[in-house]
């Protein structure tokens, strides 16, 4: 099968289209016929090696996966050849405390298709029966490939920070893919939105999707402007995924009793703040990862009702992962970057 893979950490460029065996069937597994795939934050920072769960190379990305099962293994009973599916990312051990809760997602030894595992930018993937679910009702493959991860992430994200109808919300970044997720899911809530974005255009387009206000961090300070916005007062929550850059005017953002949830950090791990403002003002700093089967359900009952819905910046074919992932650090395109695996047929 072709796959875009890298044989060693660095730029774009590493990502190399080549010939490549998928990875033998399980009893429990199936091959999956890769139909679309998509560019997220961690694609780009384990390409760079700035993230290393991969234990060996060649590795190949991709944590959005969707397609037709093209194979079984023997023991396999919940879909059948020529099925349209989509992959749940997270694999856990099966055995610990998390994950007898289903929550695989903090399992202690966890790993993701397309970071510790091959993922979806290939022709096939290998995967487990049991990450599989039905293809959404009235999406296409590339729209699949485009919600899971991202609206998966800002669902839990957001349930960890116990939003609430009226409160207010700054979500950083509403062009990305994360941000255009919680964007949705905040507003279906009933939540007031302030957004950031890198561009009068990005930011216009927040707007007509649905945010009430709009900063454009490249000429404007978010802070002073939240503050202003409020009267002074502050926002209840910050959705935040960037890191050292943004992280101390977050927490300043804040009014009493503020959640701060976080999920990852684009910009730098390492992040300074005053930590005083934590107990005088009694804030909360919240970690989020990933989520649950049970919580993508939920997400695929609201996209089939087209209460929430993916906004695809740009198509790609496999080929050109190098470009999707230059397109992806220039932060030039507002929303998901969608990879399609070319195939005879």
């Amino acid at each position: 099968m072709k796959a875009a893979l890298y044989h060693e950490y660095g730029g774009p460029e590493v990502l190399k289209y080549e010939d490549v065996d998928p990875i033998p069937l399980g009893r429990t597994d199936v091959l999956v016929k890769v139909r679309a795939t998509s560019v997220n934050w961690f694609d780009i920072i384990g390409r760079k090696g700035d993230y290393r769960p991969n234990l060996r190379f060649p590795h190949i990305p991709g944590g959005d996966i969707a397609g037709e099962v093209a194979e079984i293994g023997e023991e396999v009973t919940n879909v059948k050849v020529g099925d349209p599916v989509v992959v749940y990312a997270t694999v856990g051990c099966g055995h610990c405390e998390s994950c007898r809760r289903g929550e695989p997602n903090v399992c202690l030894n966890y790993k993701y298709y397309g970071s510790a595992l091959w993922g979806g930018y290939a022709q096939y993937a290998t995967v487990r029966a049991q990450n599989l679910l039905p293809l959404y009702k009235g999406l296409d493959f590339a729209e699949c490939a485009a919600t899971n991860i991202t609206f998966l992430t800002a669902w839990h994200k957001l349930a960890r920070a116990n939003i609430r109808a009226g409160e207010d919300i700054l979500i950083h970044a509403v062009g990305s893919g994360i941000g255009l997720a919680a964007l949705q899911i905040a507003k279906l809530h009933g939540l007031r939105v302030f957004g950031t974005a890198s561009s009068d255009e990005k930011c216009q387009k927040g707007l007509e999707l649905g945010a009430d206000y709009m900063i454009n961090y490249k000429k404007q300070n978010f802070r002073e402007e939240i503050r202003n916005l409020t009267g002074k007062r502050g926002v209840d929550v910050v959705f935040e995924h960037i890191g050292a850059d943004v992280w101390e005017d977050s927490v300043m953002s804040l009014t009493r009793f503020g959640r701060l949830v976080t999920c990852g950090a684009s910009s730098g791990y390492r992040v300074s703040m005053n930590a005083a403002h934590i107990w005088h003002k009694q804030l909360s700093i919240i970690g989020s990862n990933h989520g649950t089967m049970n919580e993508l359900a939920t997400i695929v009952k609201l996209l089939e009702a087209k209460k929430l819905r993916p906004i695809i910046g740009a198509k790609l074919p496999l080929k050109e992962a190098a470009e999707a992932h230059r397109l992806a650090e220039s932060r030039s395109i507002f929303g998901k970057i969608v990879l399609e695996p070319e195939h005879a047929d």
